[in-house]
């Protein structure tokens, strides 16, 4: 089995870890346990999540408090636990037995008690599925929703959000795309696009190629600047040139822009990826080279040893 390299500490589920395996940011840091007990569980389900601890683990339980309010909570009150802690949350509530017929409800000796939680099961489910219904509208708004419902909403509006996105840049990026939608296909939102994308503010030519016409002797110069293409109508062309150098992008990154322009750009149109070092070309960088004594091709002829 592979083991990690020794210039860059391993990575944990929530980031990098030190050497014991313990990561870093959030299994390290320390939380005071709020008080929760008379909230309401969806109350309760926010002051965690401003006290920075994730969501709780709840249960239920018959007591005589309001239903649907915490009781009891697992740590403590005031207790200084790691901010991954998942607090343990009992809530009030009837339970389901009350409608069976009445030889069903007793629990002398824990007659019925298996019964009694078999229902609190089922019980639980069907709150939650009751709740989704209740908050249905907030499912649809990109800041509300839930992050793994982010992909299903953008699917709406046919863009792809990349995985390796932070969750804020997601809900971001759903909240401009109804603006950018309604001006698919235009300069203006091809450069918001790619600055969403990549990071940076492209530069569009319309109406440009980066090679000149083929003429010999004229705008080309024999075995240099020769590059044979297919005709282009510089009508339907355009350039796009990002201002940093190839080598700032992984190749990863630029498959992403070339889906990206690919996905946006109208269906008639041809585009060229360009970089900021994109004049510093190499011989292999070039076509077709006329003067050389070697042409590619399926056919390969060395014309070298031609009479």
């Amino acid at each position: 089995m592979a083991t990690p390299s020794t210039d860059r500490p391993p990575r944990g589920p929530t980031g990098p870890s030190r050497p014991g395996g313990r990561p870093f940011d959030r299994a390290l840091r320390k939380v005071i346990v709020p008080d929760l007990a008379t909230l309401r569980y969806s109350d309760a389900c926010i002051v965690l999540q401003q006290a920075g601890l994730p969501p709780p683990v709840a249960r239920y339980i018959e007591a005589y408090a309001e239903e649907g309010s915490v009781v009891e909570q697992a740590p403590m009150r005031g207790q200084l636990v790691d901010s991954t802690t998942v607090m343990q949350l009992s809530i009030a509530k009837q339970s389901w037995m009350r409608y069976l017929p009445q030889i069903f409800q007793l629990q002398a000796a824990n007659e019925n008690q298996l019964l009694h939680e078999f229902l609190w099961v089922f019980q639980q489910l069907y709150d939650k599925v009751g709740d989704n219904l209740d908050r249905l509208p907030s499912l649809f708004r990109p800041q509300e929703t839930d992050a793994h419902f982010l992909p299903w909403l953008a699917s709406w509006m046919a863009l792809h959000i990349e995985a390796d996105w932070p969750v804020e840049q997601q809900r971001r990026w759903l909240r401009r795309a109804p603006a950018l939608y309604s001006i698919r296909g235009t300069r203006v939102a091809l450069e918001q696009l790619l600055e969403m994308y990549v990071g940076i503010q492209p530069q569009i030519f319309e109406n440009a190629w980066p090679f000149e016409p083929f003429r010999i002797g004229v705008t080309s110069e024999i075995g240099i600047t020769s590059v044979v293409l297919p005709p282009m109508n510089l009508a339907h062309c355009f350039v796009v040139k990002l201002p940093q150098p190839a080598s700032h992008f992984s190749d990863d990154q630029i498959i992403r822009i070339h889906r990206v322009i690919q996905a946006e750009r109208p269906a008639h149109t041809m585009y060229f990826l360009t970089f900021a070092d994109q004049g510093q070309l190499d011989e292999e960088d070039h076509g077709l080279v006329i003067g050389e004594a070697f042409m590619e091709g399926d056919s390969d002829f060395d014309w070298s040893e031609a009479p």
